[in-house]
């Protein structure tokens, strides 16, 4: 049976039945770990640690977590592997009067679950620690233990448990997870949870005989790990000597002598060992022999380790002692296989080297060396790259999270360097064909093509610097060649049907990707069908859930083979269209053929088509024998973004999901525009497909073309039926006006809300009826807009059973949408969208917090996302520009107390303290010549600080 293992991880969980103590008052004459608690307790700490970037097996993120001082003289704290991760962070500690320190990573372990912070022991100022004595040596079976930690907060808590196992194979997180091997733990029941990870288990001394490191999440068993090689490693450091550590890249298991008579080990040895060593109860045997490693063809799984160096070999520890003396030396091997003796001669190799040590970050795309932990996982050779975060461009291709490169564009990719040649080769492609191999499909290479953007991103290298706070990383631009992609000739394609040679030319393939997450848009990369509407100046017709934004890529594809790029050009405020505006000259001496709109006048004839892109990129015809009028009306989204407000649209029952296209009637003639909509569905987005009226497409194309902007009411109007219109006072005069309509709109509109803010809210109110616009009467939703296009309106509303005439100047929009945003402290911040009064009521001058990085000062500073931000440092700012100056020039690590508004209107004081180093200060926005990014670089002066944290 399968045992889920859960690391005691560093995010920060509560624990779960823990006996919370006041040491202050623990001391007491009944119980004789009072007073062991009492001057413990002081030595344990709170870790709050942030993983800067991914790398390793470490996610980018702010969690928490338990250490202890072992040397309060040079200021070491101890604490798992796991919680310390292999890549860059940012930690502190918390000591039990409250006092918090920063650290900076010591050293960790390349395959044990331990490493060492350290602070400075100056920085403390009302408490001295002690230093907290290792005693791997006094474990026992039967040994009654206390683990004391975190859990999760500041707060000390204390576990009882006792040792029942000294032997125990080494936790399993998973196949792909950080393991730690080689090594066996030790077992009690003591109900450790997230937190205590890194906690010191006592003996009735005060004496540290283990590390916490695991638990099991169905059971109250806890796992800790040996300490013999966490000694050996501190001595190591008090005497500023190297740490090493060899290895046979090779995965040992510890088992039984009953089960080793199994793989031929005769009684005769078993005698002779046993009565070498009485504890002995079995010995080691080749679990796995990582390829491409030292044993690799030397070593075979199922061999039997009988001595190393001429001496017997019967547990982990003396087989780690000789090989981390031996590192870059040989090691003569005795094992029995099948049987039979043998004698071999391995190489030892370095396990720090076989630890990668940098990464190189393009953009949000992060690469590493493989670990021997990839290695042992994916069973495959150390050669390659692991994309440890996809980021905007591999994810866009489809590129998996910890996939191995093993091939760019041709060329064999065995390390970073390789990837770091390849973006200096002036003549290299920007056009990446990738090779790669992921995770439960590593006998399956697979291919995607990337397109590596330069304008969005910065690119850098870091490598590691163990003991300061910062990695060095150099900033660096790729010379690649430009992407032109390969020259093709456009051709206009031909097809049998002549109602698809009609259309389908104008029909095009429409993928658009986000780098930056502005106006809380859902996903980053989005497919779509767009229609060629004027393909003399390049307009493109698209719905909203492809084009979101105004802040992407867009990528067009004509006749399945020819691609350019597109730019938004309008994005409509209250519908699902966009506008996108492509180069004509891309398509050389073809003609896209143009398309009839039908008339608004004209009723929907009966036979009808829906002509769409499949996800394969064909094309399907769909007969609508069933097409019908429908109202929508949207659940308000959870975050405010763009949502369809209330619509007149078309529905047809029983269609597949497609990509989009028109629905023509047998003449060609296009009626409606089949599109995807976004859809809040509970916690969830989904999709679902609605034709929009082609009327509303001629209307926002004609509004484009004449410059003229949009007017909008600011006012969310729905339908009530002449009934409850009656209800709230309607008279017979305008009720035997509207009972003259067509009987499908016999109805009124009623307004359900009022951006606040707008020109209308003076004007208008939540639940009056809109009788009337400049004199013509309005029933419905698309005829309220259409008559609303005007700089001045005459409104005739119902409130209160009396009938007002009101003037309005309604809002103009421009639809050009969020084209700028600014990065500070990890915190991307934009002016604000519309969105934010229509959904949540909250207009406010000031910036809006768009999105935080996970392990940004932001975050670790508590300032979240969907939050305003109208005053720094007390000085109110309304706009972008005065953030930007505000915050530009305050120096690293020095507080900055932002003011900010949450969309329930609650106001607080929120103290965020930049870092510039990892979390530069940046600027995206669009000027003539497309987007445009400017760093700013920070001052020495504003750096100041920042050095002076480095220990």
């Amino acid at each position: 049976m399968k045992i889920l293992m859960s690391v005691c991880r560093t995010w920060i969980l509560a624990l779960s039945g823990l006996v919370l103590v006041n040491v202050a008052h623990a001391a007491n004459g009944n119980d004789p770990w009072a007073d062991v608690i009492a001057r413990v307790s002081k030595s344990v700490v709170s870790l709050q640690v942030s993983q800067l970037r991914d790398f390793g097996h470490a996610t980018q993120g702010l969690g928490g977590a338990t250490g202890f001082v072992v040397d309060a003289e040079q200021g070491i704290i101890l604490t798992n592997r796991h919680v310390i991760g292999a890549g860059p962070i940012r930690a502190t500690a918390t000591f039990q009067n409250k006092e918090r320190i920063d650290l900076v990573p010591l050293y960790r372990d390349p395959i044990h679950d331990f490493g060492f912070l350290r602070y400075n022991p100056a920085d403390l100022k009302y408490l001295q620690p002690n230093s907290l004595p290792l005693r791997p040596e006094k474990v026992s079976v039967g040994m009654n233990i206390r683990v004391i930690g975190s859990d999760g907060g500041e707060q000390l808590s204390i576990l009882a448990g006792t040792l029942a196992r000294l032997d125990r194979k080494a936790p399993n997180y998973g196949r792909y997870e950080y393991n730690d091997f080689n090594t066996f733990y030790l077992q009690a029941a003591s109900s450790t949870s997230g937190g205590s990870s890194g906690s010191p288990v006592l003996d009735a001394d005060g004496d540290v005989v283990a590390l916490n490191a695991a638990a099991n999440s169905r059971t109250a068993a806890s796992f800790f790990l040996p300490l013999a090689r966490v000694q050996r490693a501190l001595t190591l450091l008090q005497q500023d000597q190297t740490i090493t550590r060899g290895s046979l890249q090779t995965v040992f298991e510890h088992h039984s002598f009953r089960y080793l008579q199994t793989l031929g080990l005769d009684a005769q040895t078993e005698a002779r060992l046993r009565g070498e060593d009485p504890n002995v109860t079995g010995l080691l045997t080749v679990a796995q022999v990582l390829p491409g490693g030292v044993a690799d063809g030397q070593l075979h799984e199922g061999d039997i380790l009988l001595a190393l160096q001429g001496k017997p070999i019967t547990h982990f520890i003396a087989l780690e002692s000789v090989l981390d003396a031996q590192v870059g030396k040989s090691v003569t091997l005795t094992v029995r296989r099948q049987g039979q003796d043998q004698q071999l001669t391995l190489p030892v190799a370095d396990l720090h080297a076989l630890m990668p040590n940098r990464f190189l970050q393009m953009g949000d795309t992060i690469l590493q060396d493989m670990s021997i932990q990839h290695v042992r996982g994916m069973n495959i050779p150390r050669r390659g790259v692991v994309l440890v975060k996809p980021g905007y461009q591999f994810s866009e291709a489809g590129v998996p999270h910890q996939a191995v490169i093993t091939e760019i564009n041709g060329k064999p990719i065995h390390h970073l360097g390789d990837v770091q040649a390849l973006l200096k080769d002036a003549s290299a492609e920007p056009r990446w064909r990738v090779r790669y191999l992921q995770r439960n499909r590593e006998f399956f290479p697979e291919l995607a093509q990337v397109d590596i953007t330069t304008a969005w991103f910065r690119f850098q290298h870091c490598d590691r610097q163990d003991g300061s706070r910062f990695w060095d990383c150099q900033t660096f631009d790729p010379s690649m060649a430009d992407a032109n992609g390969r020259a093709i000739t456009p051709t206009l394609p031909t097809f049998r049907d002549p109602l698809l040679q009609q259309l389908a030319p104008a029909m095009v393939k429409v993928d658009f990707n986000i780098p930056y997450g502005v106006d809380n848009v859902f996903a980053r990369h989005f497919s779509g069908t767009g229609l060629v509407v004027d393909a003399d100046n390049g307009l493109i017709v698209i719905d909203r859930n492809t084009v979101p934004i105004s802040m992407g890529e867009a990528r067009v594809t004509f006749f399945g083979a020819v691609e350019t790029s597109a730019t938004v050009a309008f994005l409509h405020p209250d519908h699902n269209l966009a506008l996108l505006r492509f180069d004509p000259s891309a398509l050389g001496d073809v003609t896209v053929p143009r398309v009839k709109f039908a008339n608004p006048d004209t009723p929907l004839p009966n036979d009808l088509f829906r002509l769409v892109y499949r996800q394969d990129g064909t094309y399907q015809f769909n007969r609508l024998a069933n097409l019908s009028r429908v109202s929508i009306a949207l659940e308000r989204p959870r975050l405010p973004r763009f949502q369809q407000l209330p619509l007149d649209a078309y529905s047809a029952a029983n269609l597949p999901p497609s990509l989009g296209g028109p629905v023509v009637d047998a003449d060609g003639v296009i009626h409606a525009l089949w599109t995807s909509f976004a859809v809040q569905d509970g916690k969830d987005i989904t999709e679902a497909e609605w034709a929009i009226p082609i009327q509303l497409v001629a209307e926002t194309l004609n509004n484009y073309r004449e410059n003229a902007g949009y007017y909008t009411l600011d006012a969310r109007l729905y339908y009530k039926s002449l009934s409850e219109a009656i209800e709230l006072g309607l008279g017979d005069d305008w009720l035997q006006r509207f009972a003259a309509l067509d009987a499908a709109n016999r109805r009124v509109l009623y307004v359900e809300q009022i951006v606040p803010g707008s020109a209308a809210q003076g004007i208008l109110r939540a639940g009056d009826i809109l009788l009337s616009i400049n004199g013509e009467i309005v029933s419905e939703l698309q005829a309220a807009q259409a008559l609303s296009q005007h700089p001045t309106l005459t409104l005739e509303i119902l409130r209160a059973g009396e009938v007002l005439s009101l003037e309005c100047l309604p809002t103009l929009l421009d639809g050009v949408g969020t084209r700028r945003a600014v990065s500070w402290a990890g915190a991307l911040f934009q002016n604000p969208h519309r969105e934010i009064a229509l959904y949540t009521g909250i207009r406010e001058p000031g910036v809006y917090i768009a999105h935080t990085e996970p392990g940004s000062p932001a975050v670790w500073d508590r300032l979240y996302r969907n939050r305003l931000v109208t005053a720094v440092n007390g000085e109110p700012i309304h706009n972008l520009d005065e953030f930007l100056a505000r915050v530009r020039h305050i120096p690293q690590d020095e507080y900055a107390r932002l003011t900010t508004v949450s969309m329930s209107g609650r106001r607080d004081i929120i103290s965020v303290a930049p870092e510039y180093y990892f979390w530069p200060t940046f600027e995206i926005d669009w000027t003539p010549q497309g987007w445009r990014r400017t760093d700013y670089s920070p001052s020495p002066s504003t750096l100041a600080r920042g050095s002076a944290h480095n220990h």
